[in-house]
């Protein structure tokens, strides 16, 4: 009894075995699940914004009119130099026509010769250019020659005056069709402008309208405003190269996020993150330093990695501790010109900073602008002042803000060269005038090359602020008579130095059909007018 359920035990247990294996063998299908964070990935893509994408217009042309005009050339026999080759002839008494023939022949020239060209010739010469032999026989005998195309013609001095009779009447019919193409009727093309100033547009188009005789232009270019066209009255011919222009010039730009950190901090912080005025900085990829310098005149210096730089006017940017942490091991660049995968690197240091009180973010602004436009953040008071005039008390005001203007310029792929002009005005009580406070000015101007996401800094805007600290034991230093010694106090000086990072971004264009962002080959479909 014992035996036979052992057995069966035996036997279930391989069956369920037997069962799992089979069911292990079978192959399930597999289930792709989403990446959840790759919505929140397109989220943060899609909160920058993008640059449209380039697209391809096609400006239909009116319907032509025939006129039945042509076009001829002013010059129908145009002269062609005779040949120079040195000839050696001695001829006595020979006949003229027989003379012309075999010099053409000499130098491979098809020559006609009117059959009242008669007469008998000497001719005795040693080297002498086949052209001045040419030409003196024939102005010996009265005679004169024409190109026409490929044919040397010889034609007497009346055949000549025919000749000129003859050209003066083609032009004169040549002018005539010119006046007539002059009367042809204008066209008229409305062109909607998508992208470009229409007014600067205009200023440009005027230009290729064509003159007529009077030198005034035929034709005009106007603006709609209302619903920003162009009206374009103009001869075919110039409505055709107005259009093909319009068709390039009315293409989208790229847009560019500038993001930037507006800080205070003192001198001794700035140190401490890694902030050197007056040096440069390096790239470690390349063996070569670089330093920037203000003013547009040399935008970047390049040195040997064992140079001494030296910059002479100007604030620059210089940050010799190197971010070589295993965080950002490989991005090859020190904080002054901070890769995209660090800039998060830079806001956290400067947040810490700030929780420790030890600078002050003043401003945070983000804007994005077009390609070539600059892009202005403002931040500051309108300080009152009073004037008198005529006897009579007046008050103005004068701004006391921090301005800085930035104007990119996207060079070629992910490369941007900026313009930076940054000044800051604040009022100076300690120092007044009749009572109004001076206004202290700091300006500066720089322009820097820099790759897409990296950021570059402005500093050397400085102010040297006092400090009086008051100290001593509690009740005390209160005690009439007594307090003095209980009590102190200290004067400092301090150093208060205004540091502006500025990392731009250029933003790409959005993938017609993906929805996605892409490079800036993206294009939607032909627009037709």
């Amino acid at each position: 009894m014992l035996f036979s359920f052992r057995k069966r035990v035996v036997m279930v247990s391989t069956g369920i075995c037997l069962l799992a294996g089979l069911t292990g063998c079978t192959p399930q299908a597999t289930r792709n699940h989403p990446d959840p964070l790759e919505t929140w990935r397109a989220r943060v893509a899609d909160s920058r914004g993008f640059s449209p994408p380039v697209q391809h217009r096609i400006i239909d042309m009116p319907e032509k009119q025939t006129t039945g005009l042509g076009h001829e050339t002013v010059d129908r026999y145009p002269d062609r130099p005779l040949p120079e080759k040195p000839i050696t002839l001695k001829i006595h008494q020979g006949e003229l026509p027989v003379l012309l023939r075999a010099l053409a022949r000499s130098v491979g020239i098809s020559i006609i010769i009117n059959e009242t060209v008669k007469g008998t010739t000497s001719v005795n010469v040693v080297k002498i250019p086949w052209g001045q032999v040419f030409e003196g026989i024939l102005k010996t005998h009265g005679l004169s020659y024409a190109w026409e195309g490929e044919l040397l013609r010889i034609v007497t001095l009346a055949d000549k005056t025919d000749m000129v009779k003859q050209l003066e009447a083609d032009r004169k019919l040549l002018s005539a069709r010119r006046q007539m193409a002059l009367a042809e009727p204008l066209v008229t093309k409305i062109v909607h402008v998508d992208y470009a100033d229409a007014g600067n547009l205009k200023n440009n188009l005027k230009h290729f309208l064509s003159p007529g005789d009077d030198g005034k232009t035929r034709g005009s270019v106007l603006v709609d405003d209302h619903n920003n066209a162009l009206i374009i009255q103009a001869t075919r011919s110039d409505l055709e190269r107005i259009l093909a222009l319009i068709t390039e010039l009315d293409q989208p730009t790229a847009q560019v996020l500038i993001e930037a950190h507006i800080i205070e901090t003192t001198r001794q912080t700035a140190r401490e993150l890694g902030v050197q005025w007056g040096g440069a900085y390096r790239w470690h990829r390349k063996s070569d330093n670089y330093w920037i310098t203000p003013n547009a005149g040399n935008a970047i210096g390049v040195g040997s990695s064992t140079d001494n730089l030296n910059p002479t006017t100007g604030w620059a940017g210089s940050f010799p501790a190197d971010l070589t942490s295993a965080t950002v091991a490989g991005s090859g660049l020190s904080l002054g010109m901070i890769a995209e995968t660090s800039n998060a690197i830079l806001s956290a240091q400067l947040t810490a900073l700030e929780e420790e009180n030890k600078l002050n973010i003043l401003s945070k602004p983000s804007i994005t602008t077009l390609d070539n436009q600059a892009a202005i953040i403002e931040s500051g008071n309108d300080i009152p002042f009073q004037t008198v005039n005529d006897n009579k008390v007046q008050v103005e005001y004068k701004k006391a803000v921090l301005r800085l203007e930035v104007t990119p310029h996207v060079i070629e792929g992910d490369t941007l060269r900026l313009d930076i002009v940054t000044n800051k005005d604040e009022p100076d009580f300690s120092r007044t005038v009749n009572g109004n406070p001076t206004v202290i000015t700091k300006y500066a101007k720089t322009n820097v090359v820099v790759f897409d996401g990296q950021t570059t800094v402005i500093g050397g805007l400085n102010k040297q602020t006092g400090q009086n600290l008051d100290y001593g034991t509690p009740w005390l230093r209160n005690v009439p008579g007594l307090g003095y010694l209980f009590k102190g106090s200290s004067k400092g000086q301090q150093m208060q130095e205004l540091l502006i990072f500025i990392t731009p971004h250029i933003l790409k264009s959005r993938l017609p059909d993906s929805g996605t962002a892409g490079g800036t080959t993206g294009s939607t479909p032909a627009q037709q007018d």
